[in-house]
């Protein structure tokens, strides 16, 4: 007999000792302008080695009519009286309506974690910490038949309502049918729109866009017309999950490369030389821009201009000079090589006219190097080699040490969650936060290892401490640790056991360049939509009012290190937050 059950968008279906159906009887509140999920999580203990099922969905609006219909695979289209009443599609194959919200199913796919978590650090609040595959990819289910087993599986239903759905109730019914087309199991749902439009995040997001991922996965050259379209598809993912800030690879990023070794080359920028002369071609970097302002992208942060954990060196640039394209410059030119600082002094000014010309300059930021430790002169050094250079722009890093920001060396720190607290008691006018491979112990992450609580309660957290922006280093990251080699995403998800699994990327690079999507990016999406609500609802009631509705439902005063744990606060907050904003003004 085939079980199914209704669970939320934070379970991990067979990693979790006991799932929480959704309550019986609710509806789902959606905001206009947000997504949210659920799942269906289904086995049949009896099942044989060939059973197998199709998915159906059908969408019915207040009156009963079904607006909506996909029939999976095997599915008989007499069955419609069956499966929509008196409302029968009739024999059309799918029917779709602008009525009600957009209705997407997806498989939930296991990967294999070899490295879940760090070894010597970890906490109690991680689901395993073994090697082991456990769920996280996402694939859109098509005209397929799904095997059935004894073990469970699940169904990713995504219910979006734009601005332009009808605020209403519906009532959405998914059935998997055997391949004979009868019904072997159905749920249904309610879904309750309301009239709110959430606003958009008001805060800056960034995750590290990594172009020699898609270029180096899909073997097109960088920047040829293949290039453009398949960057084109993961920025649209990219901006549907709440980036509105992108890293613009001006040189080849002097990222998570071991020294003497090196990326493939992606500088947007050309650059030819003569003798000690310059001269730039910004077409690439101007179809990059183009490509993201026309898909909502209206903030830009420059690529580090020496390489990582200390700027001791430049990063790969290349040049054609005499008749050939070389490098220039690298791992052998060091940071206060005058060769390659003269040659800033010409590159900078230049990008800044570029970018003033198309009005984004007060919209760029700029890296010196990436988490620069506190014994790091270089960095220093490098800095103010350039700063003046950069004068009138706003320079952001990933620092953990307060007197790099007490220094005047950062104009916006962008502090590790586990080590924000002094400067959230010294606080400064701006203040960004980032967890990556290293935030493991009590504090928020998006590890497949870790429970999805843990990745959404960030949404509330940054609200809650009014932080200004965050950054996470890998959307795409498709190569091993420091890059010794490039990757198959679908193989490792851990970067060759170089991070804990999840961290290095969020997108998977599906079939005919368009990314899959991972059980990660969207709770985090939702963990965005959670910070979009507050911000909503604070427009109406104010902040105070706002933070009073946290702390009253969470029990304590909040901390990117203290909240309280599992799904019942951060759903039961979103509920009571969602019934505030469906009320009329």
């Amino acid at each position: 007999m085939m079980e199914t059950m209704l669970v939320s968008s934070l379970t991990k279906a067979g990693l979790e000792k006991a799932m929480t159906p959704l309550t019986e009887g609710k509806p789902l509140i959606v905001c206009r302008s947000e997504t949210i999920s659920f799942q269906i999580v289904f086995r049949d203990s009896n099942a044989g080695a060939d059973t197998r099922v199709s998915v159906s969905r059908e969408l019915y609006g207040e009156k009963g009519k079904c607006i909506q219909g996909r029939h999976g695979a095997g599915e008989r289209t007499s069955a419609g009286k069956e499966l929509y009443g008196e409302e029968s599609p009739g024999e059309d194959k799918n029917t779709e309506s602008k009525e009600g919200p957009e209705i997407r199913v997806r498989r939930v796919l296991n990967v294999m974690c070899r490295r879940s978590c760090n070894p010597e650090s970890y906490d109690q609040d991680y689901l395993f910490y073994d090697a082991r595959m456990a769920p996280d990819l996402l694939r859109d289910v098509a005209e397929e038949m799904i095997p059935v087993t004894g073990e469970w599986q699940s169904l990713w239903i995504d219910i979006f309502a734009g601005e332009r759905h009808k605020p209403g109730m519906y009532r959405l019914v998914i059935r998997l049918m055997t391949e004979g087309g009868e019904t072997a199991a159905a749920c249904s749902v309610e879904i309750r729109v309301i009239g709110q439009v959430l606003p958009p995040l008001p805060i800056l997001h960034t995750e590290w866009f990594h172009c020699d991922g898609i270029a180096d996965y899909y073997g097109v050259d960088v920047f040829s017309e293949e290039f453009w379209r398949i960057f084109r598809n993961f920025i649209q993912v990219y901006v549907k999950r709440g980036g509105n800030m992108i890293y613009v690879p001006i040189l080849t990023p002097p990222l998570d490369t071991e020294v003497g070794l090196e990326r493939t080359t992606v500088q947007l920028v050309k650059v030819e030389q003569e003798g000690e002369e310059y001269c730039f071609d910004f077409s690439d970097l101007g179809r990059f821009l183009d490509i993201c302002l026309e898909e909502g992208i209206a903030h830009f942060e420059i690529n580090h201009l020496f390489t990582q954990w200390g700027a001791t060196a430049a990063p790969k640039v290349v040049a054609w000079t005499g008749g050939e394209c070389r490098r220039i410059f690298g791992w052998d030119t060091s940071s206060d090589d005058p060769g390659y600082l003269r040659f800033l002094g010409v590159l900078i000014p230049a990008l800044k006219e570029y970018l003033k010309g198309r009005g984004l300059l007060d919209h760029t930021y700029f890296h010196i190097s990436d988490e620069p430790n506190p014994e790091s002169v270089q960095y220093q050094t490098s800095q103010g080699a350039v700063r003046h250079l950069l004068e009138g722009c706003t320079i952001i890093e990933a620092v953990s040490d307060y007197e790099y920001y007490a220094k005047g060396l950062v104009d916006i720190p962008v502090c590790a969650t586990n080590h924000i607290e002094p400067f959230l008691e010294n606080r400064p006018p701006v203040l960004w936060s980032y967890f990556c491979c290293s935030q493991t112990v009590e504090v928020p992450n998006r590890f497949i290892s870790m429970p999805s609580w843990r990745n959404r309660i960030y949404g509330i957290l940054l609200y809650w401490l009014k932080i200004d922006g965050f950054l996470h280093w890998g959307f795409n990251f498709y190569n091993s640790m420091l890059s010794k080699k490039k990757i198959n995403p679908y193989d490792t998800v851990d970067a060759d056991g170089g991070f804990p699994a999840g961290d290095p990327f969020l997108v998977y690079p599906g079939k005919d360049g368009i990314p899959e999507e991972s059980i990660r990016i969207m709770v985090q999406d939702e963990a965005i939509n959670d910070y979009r609500a507050l911000y909503a609802l604070e427009s109406r009631i104010g902040r105070n009012k706002v933070m009073d509705l946290i702390r009253q439902e969470a029990g304590m005063e909040l901390s990117f290190r203290q909240y309280p744990k599992g799904d019942e606060f951060i759903t039961g907050l979103r509920e009571k937050v969602n019934l505030l904003l469906a009320q009329e003004l």
